[in-house]
C-alpha cells in the first residue's frame, strides 16, 4: 500500500504546472522514498533541482532551493554540503543547511561536526554584526545536537541581549529532549536577559520564544507571567493562546479563561492583520474546547485569506474527533488552494483510524500539490 501511495503521488506531480510547486512536491516524495531507496530519492531530488532552476523570481527561487537543500541533506549529506559551499550561495545556504543537522547526525555524527565547524567559519566571515550574531544563534541550536559545550561557547560570543536570549531558548528547546534540568537553566538565563530588554520590538520577539520554551519545559506559571509582559495586545493574545494550548489537557477551564482574556485583547487591536493573527491563534486553540466559540471568533476576521487560514486550522483540530464536522468546516473555505490544504490535513488525521475514508478525501482534492502532501504523509504513517 505504501508503495502504491507513493506511485500515486508521483502521478499527481505530473498534474502540477508551476515549476516551484513541482520541485517542492518531488522533494516531499523523495523524503519518504529515501527510507527504502536512497538512489531513487536522489534521482527525484535531481529532478526537483532541475525544476527549481526554472523559477523566474530570484528570491523565491533561492527560498525553494534552500528547502530542497535541507531535504537533500537527509539523503546525500556530502553532496548537499558541496552544493552549499558554492560561492554564490555559501553564507545563506550554510545557515539553511544547519537546520538539517539532525538528519546528518543520524547518518554520520563526525560529518555533522565537520559541517558545523565549516558553517561556523562561514558565519564568522559575515561583516554585519547583527547578521553575524543571528547566524551564531542559528548555529548554536544545531551545535546543541552535537556538542552542548560548543553551543554554549558560541552563545557566549553573542553580545546583543535579544539575540542571546533567543539563542538560549533555541538551545534549551533542543536540550529539553535529553536533559530537562539543564534546559530549564538556559531558559531561566534567557528570562533574565528578556527582563532587561527595553525595545518593544526586540522584547516581543524574545518573549515569543521564551513563553514557548517555558511551556515545553512545563514551567506554565512562569510562561504565563512572561506572556502578560508582551508589550503589544495582539502578541499578548497569541502568547496567552500558547499557554492555553499547554493547559488544555490538564486544566481546560483555565485554558478557556486565558483564551477569553486573549479575545478581549484581540478586540483592542486596530491593525486588521495583527488582529486577524490574534484571532487565528485563539480560535485554533479554542477549537479543542468549544467549536462554536472558535467559529464565532473566526467570523470576527474581515480578511478572507486570514479567515480561510483560520478555518483550516480549526478543521485540522476537529478532524480526529469528528471527521464529518471537519469536512463541513473545510468546505467553508472559499479559496480552492487553501481548501485543498485544509482537506489534506483532515485526510491525514482521518488516516489514523480509517485509511479508505482518508484516501477518498485525498483523491477529491482539486489541488494536486496538496494531494501529494497528503499521500506522502499517509505513506509515512504506514511506516
Amino acid at each position: 500500500m505504501r508503495h502504491q501511495l507513493l506511485e500515486e503521488a508521483l502521478q499527481a506531480v505530473q498534474q502540477i504546472t508551476s515549476p516551484d510547486w513541482k520541485a517542492l512536491a518531488l522533494s516531499r516524495i523523495a523524503q519518504i522514498v529515501a527510507q527504502e531507496d536512497e538512489e531513487k530519492a536522489a534521482e527525484l531530488m535531481d529532478d526537483a533541482f532541475a525544476f527549481a532552476r526554472q523559477i523566474r523570481d530570484p528570491q523565491w527561487q533561492m527560498s525553494v532551493f534552500f528547502t530542497l537543500l535541507q531535504t537533500f541533506a537527509a539523503i546525500a549529506p556530502e553532496e548537499a554540503f558541496e552544493m552549499a559551499m558554492e560561492p554564490q550561495t555559501e553564507p545563506l545556504a550554510m545557515m539553511a543547511l544547519s537546520e538539517a543537522v539532525e538528519h546528518l547526525i543520524a547518518r554520520n555524527k563526525e560529518f555533522a561536526r565537520r559541517f558545523l565547524q565549516d558553517a561556523q567559519r562561514v558565519a564568522e566571515k559575515i561583516d554585519d554584526l547583527d547578521a553575524r550574531e543571528e547566524a551564531f544563534s542559528a548555529l548554536a541550536e544545531s551545535w546543541a545536537l552535537v556538542d552542548f559545550k560548543a553551543a554554549q561557547r558560541l552563545i557566549a560570543r553573542i553580545r546583543q541581549p535579544a539575540t542571546k536570549a533567543t539563542a538560549l531558548c533555541a538551545v534549551a528547546r533542543e536540550l529539553a529532549k535529553t536533559d530537562k534540568e539543564a534546559a530549564k537553566n538556559l531558559a531561566f538565563q534567557a528570562a533574565e536577559l528578556v527582563k532587561k530588554l527595553r525595545d518593544p520590538e526586540e522584547k516581543t520577539l524574545a518573549l515569543d520564544e521564551l513563553v514557548e520554551v517555558l511551556c515545553l519545559l512545563d514551567e506554565t506559571e512562569q510562561a504565563l507571567a512572561f506572556a502578560h509582559q508582551q508589550p503589544f495586545p495582539e502578541r499578548q493574545a497569541v502568547a496567552l493562546s500558547v499557554v492555553a494550548q499547554k493547559l488544555v489537557p490538564q486544566n481546560p477551564e483555565q485554558a478557556r479563561s486565558l483564551l477569553q482574556e486573549g479575545a478581549a485583547l484581540a478586540k483592542q487591536v486596530r491593525d486588521p492583520d495583527r488582529q486577524a493573527s490574534a484571532w487565528r491563534n485563539l480560535a485554533g486553540v479554542m477549537a479543542a474546547l468549544d467549536l462554536d466559540q472558535a467559529i464565532t471568533w473566526t467570523q470576527q476576521i474581515a480578511d478572507e485569506d486570514w479567515r480561510n487560514w483560520t478555518l483550516g486550522d480549526i478543521a485540522a483540530v476537529v478532524a480526529e474527533r469528528d471527521p464529518n464536522e471537519a469536512l463541513k468546516i473545510a468546505d467553508q473555505i472559499s479559496d480552492e488552494e487553501e481548501r485543498s490544504s485544509a482537506l489534506a490535513d483532515v485526510a491525514i488525521a482521518v488516516a489514523k483510524g480509517d485509511l479508505q475514508r482518508a484516501l477518498e478525501i485525498v483523491r477529491s482534492l482539486p489541488d494536486p500539490f496538496y494531494r501529494v502532501q497528503a499521500l506522502c504523509e499517509i505513506a509515512k504513517q504506514l511506516g
